[in-house]
């Protein structure tokens, strides 16, 4: 009888194919052993010091909200808030007044508490998080989760040290992790980790608010679905970034996942009704855009995404905005919303007043510069919409048109006004331009916020001025005076072109930033769209301003981003 293993059948190559296959399990088994023991000794260490915290912060918030600047540890918090830079760019200026109260939230886990501090500065969000406990989301995304959200970690420091910069935009130690394109953290350390019992892991994330809100939901039981889409569109952006086709053939196989959770949770919504799942849906809805948009540079495939997530949120209706996330997903959703109306030429529930003017919007924090030019902004696609479905327009329907308008532009021009007037210093300066071939400058604005919504600004007003100028033409044959409102409309349109353009150079020449590049994107076609237009119909020469947009088109395009539309070559 023979002796020893019988030998494996197939060649010698399958069975050494079949030997390393084994090896790899192996190995894989041996590692995820390791960090399921190693997330158990952890829990089973930081449960005291989860306990005393907790008791500790519950009685120090009830005694006292606000810390005074006096307690030292208190100072080393504040220094760290000071001198954190926010995901938006932003950072506090020592000439602007105190901010306001920072308001406490707790979210709540089975066992854990963390207490959360968010403080509004200038209308940005900064959050200041203390966590006793490491975040484990399970060993299949311990890692890349995690190295997605793109934080560093540091023992907490010790009372009266004096606390480091947490500024890491410009650290090259970083770069080792790279950012997700919903969440990134601001925060670093030079500090070895202390996992002594007596320290509790300290992390900072600095991000827009609707990042915070699904990174949040991410960690709660049940929004798997919304993990799964988030870690392929991390997983998405870091395989750009390397060129790495494993990354990429992962998040592939997690897109996969995540939508089938998601059709799974589309089903399960249409049968209940359950508005609590809304958001969810909705923001997993919006995740999966992101990877459609990194993946397949499908404009028409986000917009899909997006018409999935408009009907979610009307289906369940005004009344259905009763809690923060809702909220943060609905505005986050209409602000990607908003240009595609504007390129479709097609109103949207997002003008009804309803879906304006909520009764808590006074008292919410949603009312920042973009909100509100948002909230005027909408007006305009349904009326580009009635222009295209009215085909006997009467020189009354016309004059009645440019009344409306009218008013609209009145409303831009004090959304305009109050911009500037909210902010002491100026909100941008000049800088030479690295761009050139149209401009020597280009404009340099405070910070990200501010960029965001001058940059919408200029778009919004670039279409609405490509209506007044259909409407003053058709009116001009009939009335004399339409003439002046056409020559100011064309004026308008050329000048706030070139000042879109101007704005284009700030997104693009400085850190690799997803969000901010996507959302400059509209008034870019917005200016390309009106050059043509100056060119071909009303007789100017606009060769320079259409070979410059074509040139910055194919810079956008070697980031990973598609403009939206190619409108002309030279």
């Amino acid at each position: 009888m023979p002796q020893g293993r019988p030998r494996l059948p197939g060649t010698e190559a399958q069975r050494a194919a079949a030997r390393r296959l084994q090896i790899r399990e192996n190995v894989r088994a041996f590692r995820r052993r390791q960090r399921e023991r190693e997330l158990s000794d952890n829990q089973a260490e930081s449960t005291d010091t989860v306990k005393e915290w907790s008791s500790s912060g519950s009685s120090a918030d009830k005694s006292q909200p606000v810390k005074d600047e006096g307690s030292s540890g208190s100072s080393a918090d504040k220094s760290q808030s000071v001198k954190e830079e926010s995901f938006s760019g932003s950072s506090t200026d020592k000439s602007h007044p105190a901010s306001p109260t920072p308001q406490s939230i707790s979210y709540e886990r089975p066992g854990r508490q963390i207490s959360i501090r968010h403080e509004r500065e200038n209308s940005d969000s900064r959050w200041s998080l203390a966590l006793p406990f490491r975040i484990e989301l399970g060993p299949a995304y311990t890692g890349a989760f995690i190295a997605a959200y793109h934080y560093r970690t540091s023992p907490t420091p010790a009372p009266g040290t004096e606390s480091a910069s947490l500024s890491s935009s410009g650290d090259p130690s970083v770069s080792s992790r790279a950012g997700s394109p919903l969440s990134r953290s601001t925060t670093t350390s030079k500090v070895p980790r202390d996992r002594s019992g007596d320290e509790y892991t300290r992390v900072e994330l600095c991000c827009y608010e609707w990042s915070t809100t699904v990174s949040f939901q991410a960690m709660c039981p049940g929004a798997e679905m919304l993990k799964d889409a988030l870690l392929a569109s991390s997983l998405n952006l870091i395989s750009m970034e390397k060129s790495d086709m494993r990354l990429s053939i992962a998040a592939m196989q997690t897109q996969t996942m995540a939508l089938r959770k998601l059709r799974e949770g589309f089903d399960d919504y249409i049968a209940n009704r359950d508005v609590k799942k809304n958001a969810l849906l909705s923001a997993t809805v919006l995740a999966c855009s992101m990877s459609e948009l990194l993946v397949n540079k499908s404009w028409s495939g986000y917009a899909l995404h997006l018409n999935g997530v408009g009907a979610l949120i009307e289906d369940a209706g005004p009344n259905a905005l009763a809690s923060r996330d809702s909220r943060v997903n609905f505005f986050g959703y209409r602000t990607a919303q908003v240009p595609f109306s504007f390129l479709e030429r097609r109103g949207s529930f997002l003008s009804r007043p309803e879906w304006i003017n909520f009764p808590w919007r006074d008292s919410d924090p949603f009312n920042r510069p973009r909100d509100t030019l948002l909230d005027i902004a909408v007006q305009i696609p349904g009326q580009m919409e009635l222009y295209d479905k009215t085909p006997n327009r009467t020189p009354n329907w016309n004059r009645r048109q440019l009344r409306r308008l009218n008013r609209i532009v009145a409303q831009l021009n004090e959304w305009k006004t109050d911009l500037f007037e909210k902010y002491s210093d100026s909100i941008y300066t000049t800088e030479a331009a690295a761009w050139e071939g149209l401009h020597s400058e280009y404009i340099k604005f405070r910070d990200d916020t501010v960029a965001a919504a001058f940059t919408l600004y200029a778009g919004v007003r670039i279409e609405l001025f490509s209506l007044v100028r259909q409407l003053a033409a058709d009116l001009n044959p009939h009335d004399e005076s339409a003439l002046l409102i056409l020559k100011g409309a064309i004026r308008e349109g050329f000048k706030w072109s070139r000042i879109a353009c101007q704005c284009l150079e700030y997104f693009f020449t400085r850190e690799r930033r997803v969000m901010g590049k996507v959302s400059c994107l509209f008034p870019l076609d917005s200016a390309w769209g009106t050059f043509i237009e100056l060119h071909e119909m009303r007789g100017a020469n606009m060769s320079l301003e259409l070979r410059w947009c074509q040139m910055t088109a194919e810079r956008i395009e070697t980031v990973g981003l598609p403009v939206f539309r190619v409108r002309h070559r030279i």
